[in-house]
C-alpha cells in the first residue's frame, strides 16, 4: 500500500498560487494532517489536494470547529435551497481553504453567543450594536437585486436607542472577489436613486475590482427597506490581502460618507478582539490556530 504524502509534499503545490495564497494553502493541508488526522482527498483533476477533506470526513462534520456548528450548517443548508440560495454542498464541506466553511465557523459560532458577538462587533467595528437579534449565514432580503447576489452572513442588532440595524457581511479567507462584470438596469437604478453614490459611480463600480462588492451595497440598500434604521456592508477578510483592500478603497471612494455605508474589519482583528472575552478565548484561539497562525508552515 502505498503511503499518503506528507501535508507538505510538493505533490499538494498549485503553480497558479501567489506566495500568500499558498502559504494559507499549506496551513490547511497540515491542520488536516496534524489536527484532523484526515487523508487527503482527490480534486477535479484526479490529483490529491492537500486542503481537500474526504466525502466521508466532510460528511461527518470534520470542517468545523465544532459540533454545534456543524449541526448548523446540517440546518442551514436546506433553508438557504429552499430559498433559492446558492450554497456549494462539496466546497463547504471538504474544501478547507473556501472561505464558506470559514464564514460558518466565524459566524455560526458568533450565533451561538449573541451577547459577547454584540460587544465584539461593537468594539472591532465601531459602531453602536447594544444587541445581536440574529445571526444567519447565506442570507439575501426578499427584495433582492434580481439576481442571486447574497451576504455570506446577516447580523440583525439594535442601537442603545432601539433602532433597528444590519451587517451585511462578505468574507474572504484567499478567494479575491469574482473578478465577472456583472451590469443590469437595476444595478445603475438603486445606486442612483440611492442619493449616497457620487455622480457616474455606476459606470466606475462596474469594474472587475469592485462588482461583487457593488451589488453587495445595492443588496444592503435594498435590504434597509425592511425597516431598518441603519445598514452597513462589512468586508471581514485578512490583513494582508490587497484585493479585498482595493476592492472595499474603490466603492468607498464613490460615496459621499463611505462610513455610512461600508466598513471593513481584518480576521486577525476579530480574533485580537474575541480573545479578550472569556466567553469566546477559546473559541478565537481555535479559529486562529485553523485560519491565521502561519508559525506551523513558515519556511522562511
Amino acid at each position: 500500500m502505498t503511503p499518503r504524502p506528507l501535508w507538505n509534499d510538493t505533490v499538494f503545490r498549485v503553480t497558479s498560487d501567489s506566495r500568500w495564497r499558498a502559504q494559507y494553502r499549506l496551513l490547511q493541508s497540515w491542520y488536516r494532517e496534524t489536527v484532523l488526522n484526515e487523508p487527503p482527498d482527490l480534486g477535479t483533476n484526479g490529483r490529491l489536494v492537500g486542503n481537500m477533506l474526504t466525502a466521508a470526513a466532510g460528511a461527518a462534520g470534520r470542517n468545523f470547529l465544532s459540533t454545534d456548528i456543524a449541526a448548523y450548517v446540517e440546518k442551514r443548508i436546506p433553508e438557504v435551497q429552499s430559498a433559492n440560495g446558492t450554497i456549494e454542498e462539496k466546497r463547504l464541506r471538504q474544501n478547507m481553504l473556501s472561505s464558506q466553511p470559514l464564514c460558518f465557523n466565524l459566524f455560526g459560532h458568533l450565533r451561538q453567543h449573541p451577547l459577547e458577538a454584540a460587544a465584539l462587533l461593537n468594539r472591532a467595528l465601531g459602531l453602536e450594536i447594544a444587541q445581536v437579534e440574529r445571526i444567519e449565514v447565506e442570507w439575501a432580503p426578499v427584495e433582492g437585486i434580481d439576481d442571486r447576489t447574497a451576504f455570506d452572513a446577516f447580523v440583525e442588532y439594535r442601537t442603545n436607542s432601539g433602532e433597528l440595524g444590519f451587517l451585511g457581511v462578505e468574507t474572504k479567507y484567499t478567494e479575491p472577489f469574482s473578478a465577472t462584470e456583472y451590469v443590469s438596469k437595476i444595478y445603475t437604478s438603486v445606486t442612483e436613486s440611492s442619493g449616497l453614490f457620487r455622480a457616474g459611480a455606476a459606470e466606475k463600480l462596474k469594474g472587475s475590482t469592485t462588482n461583487q462588492l457593488w451589488r453587495n451595497t445595492m443588496l444592503a440598500l435594498q435590504a434597509r427597506r425592511g425597516g431598518f434604521a441603519k445598514g452597513h456592508v462589512v468586508v471581514v477578510a485578512c490583513k494582508e490581502d490587497r484585493t479585498a483592500k482595493a476592492a472595499v478603497r474603490g466603492v468607498r471612494e464613490q460615496l459621499f460618507a463611505p462610513d455610512d455605508l461600508v466598513r471593513e474589519v481584518s480576521l486577525e482583528g476579530l480574533v485580537e478582539h474575541a480573545l479578550k472575552r472569556p466567553a469566546l478565548a477559546e473559541w478565537a484561539n481555535a479559529f486562529q490556530r485553523r485560519y491565521l497562525d502561519l508559525r506551523p508552515v513558515l519556511t522562511d
